[in-house]
């Protein structure tokens, strides 16, 4: 199987094929994972919705067509999982809050002494949509087309949100680094 090409399997899991599954999984589950992560800062979470992204890949295998390239098509499905899971999250704070309730948001107490550790921070203070299009070209190594035909939109949307999320990354590194 592990010959087979991306879309060839697709075209096997269709067919039933278990096997299938199993190798676009061990493929995949690695970078599939790192998106996870990288759109919500948490490991659980992310190892939670790689898993529900295979079971999405299964369930929706009918809606895999082949016209495009099958990352293109599974980052979709990714990238949906995870916006759903942070609009959820989000809507679950603004309760929270309403009912006066105590919130746990994360913050690192004291100053961060790693600039790496400065640019994850400043990368999840990002919206979620801005940080998106850095993790797909930054990361996960998508260009501008394969991101266009993830986020379902022009090329030139996705080279002025990149450029626009990369100006705000950039100025939210600089004031993080500034206050450490």
């Amino acid at each position: 199987m592990d010959e087979r090409s991306d879309n060839e399997l697709m075209l096997l899991l269709r067919g039933e094929s278990r096997e299938a599954l199993g190798t676009l999984f061990a493929r995949h589950h690695r970078s599939v994972y790192a998106l996870c992560y990288r759109m919500t800062g948490d490991t659980a979470v992310a190892d939670d919705l790689a898993q529900e992204s295979f079971l999405r890949l299964l369930r929706y295998k009918e809606n895999f067509d082949g016209r495009s390239l099958f990352t293109t098509w599974l980052y979709r499905v990714v990238r949906n999982l995870c916006l759903d899971h942070l609009s959820r999250r989000k809507r679950e704070r603004r309760m929270q809050e309403r009912l006066s309730l105590e919130t746990e948001d994360g913050d690192v107490d004291g100053a961060p002494d790693d600039r790496v550790e400065l640019l994850e921070r400043a990368l999840y203070a990002l919206d979620p949509d801005k940080r998106e299009v850095i993790v797909l070209s930054r990361f996960q190594g998508l260009n501008y087309r394969e991101i266009a035909q993830v986020l379902e939109c022009s090329v030139g949307a996705v080279k002025t949100r990149a450029h626009r999320a990369l100006r705000e990354l950039r100025a939210t590194f600089q004031k993080l680094e500034q206050e450490a």
